[in-house]
């Protein structure tokens, strides 16, 4: 008979300590911000204090807080954790998930204190290139906002805010307060921006057209974009007034979604329900992966319809050889199995949110939209969400379901799942001694 002390768990150590420090740091981060709200005095409620504080690091456009009654330098900091969220969340995607979830696995290349010392610098190197391609984004989102008429201090905060896909504002009504079209127009083009992979803004900025042309990704990213404003604009003419105004609230609108800031020029909600439902779809599918923005990714949409292809094609030739590419490059096994597991998880994810924010009081499309955004990192939905990311329209029960659904979303699943599992196998062990 074993001895059950010598039982092992299939966690390597070097993956979970990486993972902990992941969701260590982000809880370490929400818990001073919360200091930092309940320090101001401008809110009532620890749990509010909370809720805006995960709202902000997981750049998610929700709020419990009027924020055209904060100080400015309370402005400031919601704007700044939404910023350094995104930040984090491009080096999460940038640095940590291809050395632990990409071809080499964590346990391969952190073996011996050597290459530890090389995926160190290699770290390092990667980590620096990302903060300065987000950094001076950031600072020409800012520059375009001043150059259309916003102020100096509007500017540099919605700066940060649409760089980071986060979609706080500084007023209530978001982006319809300045009434402006240059501004709504450099605030769509700046969100459809942010949803591009920090690769894709590189080969941009040089002007690689075939790296741009290669990526099967970004096509459809922009294909998304112009044939969803082209739908939304077709379904509200009517109701908008049609012209100009209907093309830019449309275009806003998908970029709003896909890329999953949330900032919003019209109530969207109050639309048909053609345009609520695509919208609606464009959130949950979210931004390109290595961007700032949320969702499902597109990527990995693209993974699953190869998938799906290829099961298709072997039904009717069983002994066919049918690889998924990506891009032009064959997508590993490994991949394509991390992918479906991801979609499991995620798709869990949101059911389990929409039957707790559904039996705290929700209705049921309150419950669907607002998990469904709330795990993508958006914020906008329907139902009593449809309004501009007012989230005291729920009861506080319910607002703690939309906690863990952004806190998940922004640390994409996997991070939470296999620290937790970790633990549990942890007692376990520990039980069978």
């Amino acid at each position: 008979m074993s001895d059950p002390s010598r039982v092992r768990f299939p966690w390597h150590r070097s993956a979970v300590k990486m993972l902990t420090t992941v969701v260590v740091a982000a809880v370490s981060l929400v818990a001073v911000s919360t200091a930092v709200y309940a320090a101001s005095g401008e809110v009532d409620r620890l749990d509010d204090a909370v809720f805006e504080s995960v709202a902000g690091f997981t750049t998610t456009s929700l709020t419990v807080m009027d924020p055209e009654a904060l100080p400015a330098w309370l402005l400031v900091w919601r704007a700044l954790t939404q910023w350094l969220g995104g930040l984090g969340a491009l080096v999460f995607a940038l640095v940590v998930v291809p050395t632990f979830g990409g071809e080499r696995r964590l346990s391969e290349t952190a073996g011996g204190r050597g290459r530890r010392a090389v995926l160190a610098r290699r770290w390092s190197h990667t980590a620096n290139r990302v903060a300065l391609t987000y950094l001076g984004f950031t600072v020409l989102v800012a520059m375009a906002y001043g150059a259309a008429g916003m102020g100096a201090f509007d500017a540099a905060t919605f700066g940060l805010t649409t760089a980071s896909t986060g979609g706080f504002a500084n007023y209530r009504d978001s982006f319809a307060h300045f009434d402006s079209a240059a501004i709504a127009w450099v605030g769509a083009g700046a969100m459809a921006l942010a949803g591009v992979s920090a690769a894709g803004l590189v080969w941009l900025v040089r002007g690689q057209v075939q790296a741009l042309w290669r990526s099967t990704e970004l096509k459809l990213y922009a294909g998304l974009i112009l044939a969803s404003t082209a739908l939304v604009a077709a379904w509200t003419w009517t109701d908008t007034g049609g012209g100009a105004d209907t093309v830019r609230e449309s275009f806003f609108a998908v970029a709003s979604s896909i890329s999953t800031t949330g900032f919003r020029v019209a109530d969207w909600g109050q639309w048909v329900a053609a345009p609520q439902t695509l919208l609606l779809l464009l959130i949950g599918v979210g931004s390109m992966a290595g961007s700032a923005g949320g969702g499902f990714r597109l990527l990995r949409v693209i993974q699953i319809f190869g998938i799906v292809r290829r099961e298709l094609v072997l039904q009717l030739h069983p002994r066919a050889v049918v690889p998924v590419k990506v891009s032009g490059a064959v997508a590993s096994e490994a991949s394509l199995a991390r992918v479906q597991n991801f979609q499991i998880l995620w798709v869990l994810a949101a059911a389990s949110g929409v039957f707790g924010i559904a039996s705290l009081g929700g209705d049921l499309l309150t419950a669907v939209s607002g998990s469904i955004s709330a795990l993508a990192t958006a914020g906008p939905g329907l139902g009593e969400l449809s309004g501009f990311a007012d989230a005291t329209v729920l009861a506080a029960p319910a607002r703690g379901v939309l906690i863990a659904l952004m806190f998940l979303g922004r640390l994409s699943i996997y991070p939470v799942v296999v620290v937790v599992g970790w633990g549990v196998g942890e007692i376990q062990r520990m039980r069978l001694r």
